[in-house]
């Protein structure tokens, strides 16, 4: 019994320092000592400046001085049409024939007349004072009755011509946009018998919030996007409305285009209204709310956390201000899952923002 203690002895030693060893090795580094790390995409930061813009909606059609409705300020009618709606026509070019109703043919052979005897009556009374058989006022109210009658005569030849029937012409080079009187159809003076529209007369009406009055200026540029798809160009704001449209509750804004368009086409358009000049950053880099907008940059293969004020966005891209080390790398994709002091892998780098 006494003999066989050392050797118990002895391998009860051998399996301490057995299972000490195996300790070390395993327990040297647990997982919650090991640095927490993560993969991320940087890109070159870079200042610059891009469009400050207001946004509108709208459509394509006449401009608030681009269409013109033709009418007679006599009552008659309509003998014959020459146009259609769609019709190209040129200044001058022959409309429709109008015929005069019978009264205001009587109307005009009055005024005739009774310009004649006022004509008349004041040769008379001008031959009389020369025989001093009428006064220097008599003569005075024979010019004023001549002066009447004439003023009467003028404006009939200006509502409604001299003769029974009336061409009515194009006021300018345009299409006709509508016809709105039947041939044959007995009408009051003044009533619409058409609607011409300017060749050039297409512009883009669209509708900007309230808080952009006084923003938004006359020969401000913008971008014209169509709503259902196609090639954008360009345009220059013509008119702002000082007044809210009834309907849209919103400012009209007129903007013609550099290209062609067609009537009744929904626009996006973006006014410029300015310039935002910063640092120019991708949407996805810049984290946190409105309190606490930031970046991460890289430096010494650590995250790096750099408050940052938003100056507005264009696109996908932010333009900010803020103290930015423009030597240090920007992190774009990864951003999210990054905290201050964070190791940092960058595999790759993009060239812009």
């Amino acid at each position: 019994m006494t003999h066989r203690l050392p050797w118990i002895a002895s391998a009860l030693a051998a399996s301490v320092l057995m299972t000490c060893s195996l300790t070390a090795c395993s327990g040297a580094e647990t997982p919650d000592d090991a640095a927490v790390s993560a993969a991320v995409v940087t890109v070159l930061l870079k200042q610059g400046s891009v469009p400050d813009t207001v946004p509108a909606y709208g459509t394509a059609g006449p401009a608030a001085d681009a269409a013109q409705v033709v009418s007679v300020q006599a009552a008659g009618r309509v003998l014959r049409w020459n146009v259609t709606a769609g019709t190209s026509v040129k200044h001058g070019q022959a409309l429709a024939t109008f015929a005069l109703a019978p009264a205001s043919v009587a109307a005009y052979q009055q005024a005739v007349t009774a310009q004649q005897l006022a004509e008349t009556q004041r040769a008379h009374t001008a031959q009389l004072l020369a025989q001093q058989l009428a006064t220097r006022d008599q003569l005075d109210q024979a010019e004023k009755a001549l002066h009447d009658a004439q003023s009467a005569l003028d404006a009939l030849v200006q509502q409604q011509g001299r003769n029974p029937t009336v061409d009515v012409t194009a006021p300018f080079d345009g299409t006709v946009a509508t016809v709105d009187a039947q041939q044959g159809d007995n009408l009051q003076p003044g009533a619409p018998l058409l609607t011409v529209q300017r060749g050039d007369g297409l512009v883009v009406t669209a509708g900007v919030e309230r808080d952009a009055l006084g923003r938004v200026q006359i020969g401000a540029k913008a971008e014209l996007v169509p709503i259902d798809g196609g090639e954008s160009m360009h345009g220059t704001v013509r008119r702002v409305a000082s007044t809210l449209n009834p309907h849209t509750h919103q400012l009209d804004v007129e903007i013609v285009p550099d290209g062609a368009l067609i009537g009744g086409e929904g626009f996006r358009a973006d006014i410029v209204v300015g310039q935002w000049q910063g640092w120019l950053l991708p949407r996805d880099a810049v984290q946190g709310d409105e309190e606490d907008r930031h970046v991460f940059q890289v430096a010494n293969g650590k995250a790096k956390s750099v408050p940052v004020k938003v100056l507005g966005d264009a696109g996908d891209v932010t333009v900010a201000s803020g103290a930015l080390d423009a030597h240090l790398p920007l992190v774009t994709e990864g951003a999210t899952q990054l905290d201050d002091g964070m190791v940092v892998h960058a595999p790759s780098e993009k060239a812009k923002p």
